[in-house]
């Protein structure tokens, strides 16, 4: 049977969405950067909330006080300058997680947050390589998901703590999103790539397949809300 994924992801994106920022919470005043491949969607929504503001995101300059493009690995602030950094399907495709995460660190307060919305990968090595390979090939930006161990051990060494996770699922279609920008030679490989997916990887992304003739298919995008405070001075993680 074909799980239509029209309108779950839709649903699955703005539920995420409304559980992060219910865990953000007062937002009023504070000093936020918004790192989102979303056009602005997220600096506006923590604007609405109260929060001044800025966004890597130069399509959110009508609504953040400030907008620049910048390096990730080189956030142009200074130490302990802003209050919350939010980053939203961003971290996967970058070269330098880890040196993305310390950058974080330093320019947080010391009551600061960091709050990631993120896909995961499989907490097997071979699965999570196997989902990768597939995300790579459907959207070339694709550098690396991890899975919620990797993201807990990159965090500690960063000297930020996990204070809060959940996970949830978004169902994605192959011909829509990305997909729509992929030749029919990508899509076929993409199908090949479900079909022929170890079971590990089926229980992962839970393919389906249209019957319509169309040749379109559909999977699961496993995600995670992760809300990390910095470590203060001397704590340690339990």
């Amino acid at each position: 049977m074909f799980v239509s994924a029209q309108n779950s992801a839709q649903h699955g994106d703005e539920d995420a969405l409304r559980r992060l920022l219910e865990h953000l919470q007062p937002l009023a005043g504070a000093q936020a950067l918004s790192i989102a491949a979303d056009g602005g969607r997220m600096a506006r929504i923590l604007a609405q909330h109260g929060a001044q503001v800025i966004s890597a995101d130069e399509r959110a300059r009508h609504i953040a006080t400030h907008c620049a493009r910048f390096e990730m690995s080189h956030l142009p602030f200074g130490a302990r300058r802003l209050t919350l950094i939010v980053v939203r399907d961003v971290a996967r495709r970058l070269a330098d997680v880890p040196r993305f995460l310390s950058e974080c660190a330093r320019v947080l307060s010391p009551a600061g947050k960091l709050a990631l919305l993120e896909p995961l990968a499989p907490a097997a090595p071979a699965a999570a390589r196997y989902v990768n390979a597939f995300e790579r090939l459907r959207d070339p930006s694709h550098v690396q998901q991890f899975s919620l161990a990797d993201w807990k051990k990159m965090l500690s060494a960063a000297a930020l703590e996990p204070v809060h996770h959940e996970t949830s699922a978004e169902r994605l279609s192959l011909y829509c999103g990305h997909g729509a920008r992929l030749s029919a030679e990508t899509l076929l490989r993409l199908r090949v790539l479900l079909h022929q997916a170890p079971q590990a990887v089926r229980a992962f992304l839970k393919p389906s397949y249209s019957e319509d003739g169309s040749g379109d298919a559909s999977f699961e995008r496993q995600q995670v809300i992760l809300i990390a405070r910095k470590r203060m001075q001397g704590s340690q993680l339990s």
